[in-house]
């Protein structure tokens, strides 16, 4: 018998889909009982959606897992520095209904001083990021979650961040790209479908013309670097 599932696709990114995600994760959990048991890998920053999934989806009683951001981790946040951590009356909630919560360096971070294996991650979080900025996440997660022998290689698991979630086929970071022991995406559930924070829209050709000259005056090259670097620490 032939299936067919569907994809829910939300306008922008960010985790302002996060309550929308739980429900298209919910819609699909009650239509599909293989799915009901699998574990749920949540990549969270400060504990909100694995939270809120525990309250919407009790009914099906499941396991969650919440993966979070390293201590070291910093954010500009309005020009000042931010760490995302999970509160510890969080923690203390998460510890009392058996959510289980890692933190540490993830699969796929930069290591200072090691350029070679750097362009190697960038690579690979450039090409999952065309997905959304927050697949790559969820592609994370589960590998942390194997590393940390809180999922096992080849098991099937939900993963979820605030602006998409997927099904797949869980790894550890050594043996991702195994072809017989690799990570799998199974299905995409819900994802955006427009790179609002990823990667913005090419300009239209008349402002690209604008900010390249000014006054009629080209901009030398130099100085749309330092432009373009200032913007980015914004």
């Amino acid at each position: 018998m032939k299936k067919v599932f569907t994809i829910s696709y939300f306008e922008r990114e960010g985790n302002e889909n996060l309550s929308e995600v739980l429900r298209v994760v919910k819609r699909t959990l009650k239509r599909r009982p293989e799915l009901q048991q699998r574990k749920i890998v949540f990549f969270t920053a400060i504990g909100k959606g694995p939270a809120l999934a525990y309250k919407l989806l009790d009914a099906f009683e499941p396991k969650i897992i919440a993966v979070t951001f390293p201590p070291s981790f910093t954010v500009l946040v309005e020009g000042k520095p931010f760490h995302p951590t999970i509160a510890p009356k969080i923690r203390k909630f998460f510890d009392g209904v058996g959510i289980r919560v890692i933190t540490g360096r993830l699969p796929f971070d930069r290591i200072d001083g090691a350029e070679a294996h750097n362009q190697q991650m960038k690579l690979i979080n450039d090409a999952l990021s065309l997905f959304g900025g927050g697949f790559y996440q969820c592609v994370q997660a589960v590998l942390q979650a194997c590393d940390h022998g809180e999922v096992e290689i080849g098991e099937t698991v939900i993963s979820i961040t605030g602006d998409c979630a997927a099904v797949m086929i869980a790894s550890t970071t050594q043996k991702c790209f195994s072809s017989k022991q690799g990570l799998v995406i199974s299905e995409i559930l819900c994802k955006p479908r427009n790179m609002t924070i990823a990667r913005q829209k090419p300009l239209p050709p008349q402002a690209q013309e604008q900010a390249l000259f000014h006054e009629g005056k080209p901009v030398i090259e130099g100085q749309v670097e330092r432009k373009q670097i200032a913007e980015h620490k914004t």
